[in-house]
């Protein structure tokens, strides 16, 4: 049997190196935790916040992955955001992909709504990292993994992310020059 929580880990260590600190994260006692570690050093003025835990709700979620998440900002904030949404997914078996979005971040941290003007997560395939970061390497064909990006973004990008779609909402995002890393900016909407 494949050990996912060990992959992930060596896979993360390969590519940002050793985390600077680790929160865990509980929805209840039945069910299995989702930890968090952050990193620093990976790009420049940002922590990278990763899942380890997520792939042993493949059954849910109908694909075996963690979750990566960049911000300049709002670092005691994140990790517990994303765990929720996350959570949220997981009870609503919600299944997670490039193309997904979650509102509801003001129910979750009014404060980090208020203060940032952003209300959704949207969940995409990684960039910035290295071709490779995507897959997790487990020498099966049958058993892949992968690690997808999540970001900030406001509740009119997610209203037209829902009117548009996928494809639309990336564009819009790549012509205005976002940097999604960024958790301040303001709103291309």
């Amino acid at each position: 049997m494949i050990n996912y929580g060990e992959l992930y880990y060596d896979h993360y260590s390969k590519y940002l190196g050793e985390p600077i600190d680790r929160e865990i994260y509980r929805n209840n006692e039945e069910l299995p935790s989702i930890q968090i570690f952050k990193y620093e050093n990976v790009f420049e003025e940002c922590f990278v916040f990763n899942t380890l835990g997520l792939s042993n709700y493949k059954e849910v979620l109908r694909d075996n992955m963690e979750i990566s998440m960049v911000v300049d900002k709002a670092f005691n904030s994140t990790g517990y955001i994303l765990a929720n949404v996350l959570f949220y997914c997981l009870g609503n078996e919600i299944e997670i992909g490039r193309g997904t979005a979650v509102s509801g971040i003001e129910s979750i941290e009014k404060s980090f709504y208020q203060k940032y003007d952003k209300n959704a997560v949207y969940f995409t395939e990684p960039f910035a990292f290295p071709e490779e970061y995507h897959e997790l390497d487990t020498e099966s064909t049958q058993q892949m993994g992968k690690v997808l990006l999540s970001f900030f973004i406001s509740q009119a990008e997610y209203d037209f992310f829902i009117t548009y779609g996928a494809e639309k909402f990336e564009e819009l995002l790549e012509e205005s020059n976002v940097d999604p890393f960024n958790v301040n900016r303001k709103s291309v909407i």
